[in-house]
């Protein structure tokens, strides 16, 4: 074999760089620069509406340009992670532009009668964080007390309760929530992203409900606005207001690319944040690889990992 039929088998036997991912470089720079900008508020008013938003997230088009090297998921989780640190932040208004970097790139156990002293010893240091992941299996009994839990007035006052489903109807998710909530509750609003079979019928939530239709599961930037709308609208609203997304695994079923997913997730806890409102999120870890886990568990200020039969533990 010639010299130069051993410099083209070297080429032919490296593997090609991957440039789908190559955007996150770029986005790692733009928050970074939107982090420093952060102090001032905007002066502007909130002036949109459900049907403007509609319409300009159909305009919004990628923004990234090729790089010589990609970022890998775990370094952009570190890299967000120590400006979390850092202590910046934003201020919630209706600047929607912050939702721009959110563009397209291509069986039930039995029920328990309620948490142990044990998990209630948890909850109680879980305090006053703002964005909290519930890692477990889904749908069951234990599960759905934890996020009910989470979803209760810790004052006595009325709670505003922004539930975000994706796997299942707001009737569904709602009617979950209502057979474990103790207490009264304010304003209730849904962000229903439409993944699941809208002919079949759903069990009704009882009591005043809003509902925000999201068409595609892959429309993170609507999912963002409308989160963003619903929690200014809520400003001024008495009591504290509570999130539940439910659920992380189901938005990765739909969009492919866990950068994008972890991209959003990133924007939306510093809105919830903002907002002094408290969210959190569920992932069946058993849906997804152990890095894959961890990375998205880096985004949250606290890790509620439960089993089964109801035991829970802080990470």
């Amino acid at each position: 074999m010639g010299e130069n039929d051993e410099r083209d088998s070297s080429r032919r036997g490296k593997p090609d760089e991957d440039t789908s991912s190559s955007s996150l470089s770029d986005l790692a720079e733009d928050l970074s620069s939107e982090d420093s900008s952060d102090g001032a508020p905007s002066d502007e008013a909130p002036s949109d509406t459900v049907s403007s938003e509609e319409s300009s997230s159909e305009s919004v088009s990628p923004s990234s340009t090729a790089s010589d090297q990609s970022l890998s998921l775990s370094e952009l989780a570190e890299s967000l992670r120590k400006r979390r640190l850092e202590g910046s932040g934003s201020e919630l208004g209706g600047d929607q532009s912050e939702w721009d970097i959110i563009t397209q790139s291509a069986d039930d156990s039995d029920s328990t009668s309620g948490p142990d002293p044990k998990t209630e010893a948890v909850l109680e240091l879980v305090g006053d964080a703002s964005n909290i992941l519930l890692s477990g299996q889904t749908e069951c009994a234990a599960e759905e007390s934890l996020c009910s839990r989470l979803m209760s007035s810790s004052t006595g006052d009325p709670i505003n309760l922004l539930v975000v489903t994706i796997g299942q109807t707001p009737g569904e998710r709602l009617s979950i929530l209502q057979n474990y909530l103790s207490g009264p509750v304010g304003n209730t609003a849904v962000i229903d992203v439409q993944s699941y079979d809208a002919g079949v019928p759903s069990e009704e939530y009882d009591g005043p409900v809003e509902i925000k239709t999201v068409q595609d599961a892959t429309d993170l930037r609507r999912i963002g606005i409308l989160t963003s709308k619903v929690l200014s609208d809520w400003e001024d609203s008495p009591g504290q207001t509570a999130v539940c997304f439910h659920s992380v695994s189901d938005l990765l079923k739909h969009v492919d690319d866990q950068q994008l997913v972890f991209r959003f997730l990133h924007v939306l806890r510093g809105r919830i944040h903002a907002a002094g409102a408290r969210g959190h999120y569920h992932l069946d870890p058993t849906s997804h690889d152990t890095q894959v886990v961890r990375t998205f568990a880096s985004l949250f200020d606290t890790v509620l990992e439960f089993e089964t039969d109801g035991s829970v533990s802080l990470n």
